[in-house]
């Protein structure tokens, strides 16, 4: 029976070549297109998978009623959460990560990195797999540090490095640790980064960083429980905790719970927290199954379509003996055939198409036929069982032709009423979806395109970041000479400093409540996203001014640090187009001159400029407040990013010359 499914699915193939080809062409993109949309699947669904009791472990989720400030929950919590949640409920299990950077000095080699300091038990928490050290012990000791496998490369060559050391200059300033332990490189899809982690210890905790500010977002935390019942029961108990716990913090008339919802996020729906994040991704694995029945669809109107020429061929093996149900068995079999063959080229296109895909998004898409081994077997028999379920109308057809009916007409059989109805009827359904896709295309392709030509707010071209000038261990004296020789640059116009940057993933929008010189009418004030800037900030990053003017060092009050400052000195700011209407001002016109109580500092609006996007095209625009700090060499460390605006030189370029300015 075997030989005789092969040499038929053989005749198939070599006698009508284009049919064959069709029907593989279509099958194959079917599949490749599902397979690669199943893998994108896996892999944003996956995050942190590789931790074996990811089901128990539950990071700390906050979310603001604030006028101001973007709704839904977000992942992070004060410094000081974990603290007081153990005072109130001891069987808490939990452990911190907070991510600073730092200055990693070794020789004559200087770079910037992200360190995380994290509590001690935090390896075993997550059960981290190492290629050195101890888990349990590679952290209790504070001049411990423990280094990835690529970072091990990167600095001493080899992954076997415990007992080295390297001087690392950070929020507890310049110091030698010893390293005792060496992560193995954890996936991409993980949303721990551990390049370098050392113990969290109270010298960190140092002013002017909120340790026990509510409201503030500064680190992760997460918590660990074995039974779910457990998560709900102290969930239920949170709104009490945080109004114990805030007390009057956030004024008399608000009730803290109202403001501030904290809850405890599930650790494989932290990646995907944002609901429309996981609308696309699954948005993305329905395009997959639809690219699959398209192909299906197509296969099943080709073999009902061809069904007419084989007709002889069935009464033929049927007049010689053959039962429809061989016959079936034979059909079916040459389906599965071709479904097997089209898997196969679909793979191929696959691992073609992967590098490409991976480079475009950033991914670390792949297919490890050792590890992924049974998930491509349930994806193949997947696949292989839809087909099948597609075959069985043409192959039932087929094996119900009548010998002499067919042997005794001169005209090719169709496969009667019923088999045109399906075609046609499976042709609509094929162009509907066509049509669908084709429009959604058309949908997706104008969003692109309103991304691209979407108004951030700032001249995105020609503007690099340097984020290693917030190094702790970076002394302003460093700071100003970088900046000196980074504007000496050829091709360099440019040169500024900010606490936040565009693209920037490591300082927290810093926000904080308002109090104006009227009434606002709610209990709660308006809120601002702040931003302290350096001279010719917003000439170097573009941003148009609306209304006033911008901040220096010409006009006195612009300087936010002054020296002997009482209750009643006064500072001028500038606030964004958004900021306006968020402090209920008629026009941007009416908002100059004002005077706001902001960070409990008098503070007069002397300009308005344009609003802007710094993270995503998507993102609510945020209501800025920019003070001015003309001296921002010596803002405190953690705080200044430098931004540097440049022409006629290639990334690549600039990238080098700033490097050798700042070595």
């Amino acid at each position: 029976m075997l030989q005789s499914i092969l040499t038929a699915f053989w005749r198939s193939f070599t006698r009508r070549p284009l049919y064959a080809a069709l029907n593989l062409l279509g099958l194959s993109l079917g599949v490749a297109t599902f397979v690669t949309l199943s893998l994108l699947h896996r892999f944003e669904t996956g995050y942190d998978s590789w931790t074996p009791e990811r089901d128990k472990i539950y990071a700390a989720g906050i979310a603001f009623n604030v006028p101001g400030v973007a709704p839904g929950a977000r992942v992070g919590a004060m410094g000081g959460l974990l603290e007081e949640m153990k005072v109130d409920y001891p069987q808490v299990r939990g452990v911190r990560d907070w991510a600073q950077a730092a200055v990693i000095h070794r020789g004559a080699m200087v770079s910037a990195e992200q360190i995380e300091l994290v509590d001690a038990d935090f390896l075993a928490f997550f059960q981290v797999p190492l290629v050195a050290g101890d888990r349990a012990s590679a952290l209790r000791n504070p001049a411990s540090l423990v280094l990835s496998e690529t970072m091990a490369r990167k600095y001493f060559g080899a992954v076997d490095v415990v007992g080295r050391r390297l001087e690392i200059s950070d929020v507890a300033g310049r110091n030698a640790y010893t390293v005792t332990a060496v992560i193995k490189d954890l996936p991409k899809n993980s949303n721990l980064k551990l390049d370098f982690v050392r113990l969290l210890t109270p010298r960190d905790v140092v002013s002017p960083i909120p340790w026990h500010g509510w409201g503030g977002v500064i680190l992760q935390t997460y918590f660990k429980f074995d039974d779910p019942a457990a998560v709900s029961a102290l969930e239920a108990q949170l709104p009490a905790f945080v109004d114990r716990r805030v007390g009057k913090s956030f004024g008399d008339a608000v009730t803290p719970h109202e403001v501030l919802k904290l809850s405890f996020v599930p650790l494989q729906d932290v990646h995907l927290i944002d609901p429309k994040q996981r609308a696309a991704i699954e948005t993305l694995r329905l395009v997959g199954w639809v690219a699959l029945g398209l192909a299906l669809i197509n296969y099943v109107n080709l073999a009902t379509a061809r069904a007419g020429l084989r007709a002889r061929e069935v009464a033929v093996r049927k007049a010689l003996g053959a039962g429809a149900a061989v016959l079936r068995l034979q059909f079916l079999g040459e389906a599965a055939l071709t479904i097997a063959l089209a898997f196969l080229i679909g793979l191929a296109a696959v691992e073609l198409a992967l590098p490409l895909i991976n480079a475009a998004g950033g991914l670390s898409l792949g297919l490890d036929y050792r590890a992924d081994g049974a998930w491509v077997a349930v994806v193949f028999a997947l696949v292989l069982a839809v087909g099948l379920a597609a075959a069985i109308y043409p192959a039932f057809m087929l094996s119900a032709y009548q010998p002499a009916q067919v042997l005794a007409s001169s005209r090719t059989p169709s496969g009667g009423r019923f088999g045109a109805r399906l075609r046609e009827g499976l042709i609509m359904v094929q162009f509907a979806a066509v049509v669908a896709a084709f429009v959604l295309m058309l949908g997706f392709l104008g969003q692109v395109h309103h991304m691209q030509s979407l108004d951030f707010g700032f001249r995105r071209d020609g503007l690099y970041l340097v984020t290693a000038t917030r190094g702790v261990g970076v002394t302003p004296q460093q700071r100003q000479a970088f900046w000196s020789a980074a504007q000496r640059i050829p091709g360099v116009s440019g040169v500024t400093a900010s606490t936040m940057a565009p693209a920037d993933d490591v300082m927290s929008i810093n926000t904080s409540a308002v109090r104006l010189d009227r009434p606002v009418g709610p209990a709660l004030p308006p809120t601002l996203s702040w931003s302290g800037i350096g001279p010719d900030y917003f000439q170097t990053l573009g941003i148009r001014l609306v209304a006033g003017r911008l901040l220096d060092l010409a006009h006195g009050g612009d300087e936010q640090y002054v020296a002997n400052a009482g209750p009643e000195t006064v500072t001028n700011a500038v606030i964004s187009r958004g900021a306006v209407r968020q402090l209920g001002y008629a026009s941007p016109e009416d908002a100059l001159d004002k005077l706001l109580d902001y960070n409990r500092r008098k503070t007069r609006i002397v300009g308005v400029v344009e609003d802007t996007r710094f993270y995503s095209p998507t993102e609510k625009t945020p209501a800025k407040l920019y003070t001015f700090n003309g001296y921002p060499a010596w803002w405190p460390a953690g705080w200044p990013i430098t931004l540097v605006r440049y022409s006629g030189l290639s990334e690549a370029e600039v990238r080098a010359r700033l490097e050798a300015a700042w070595r």
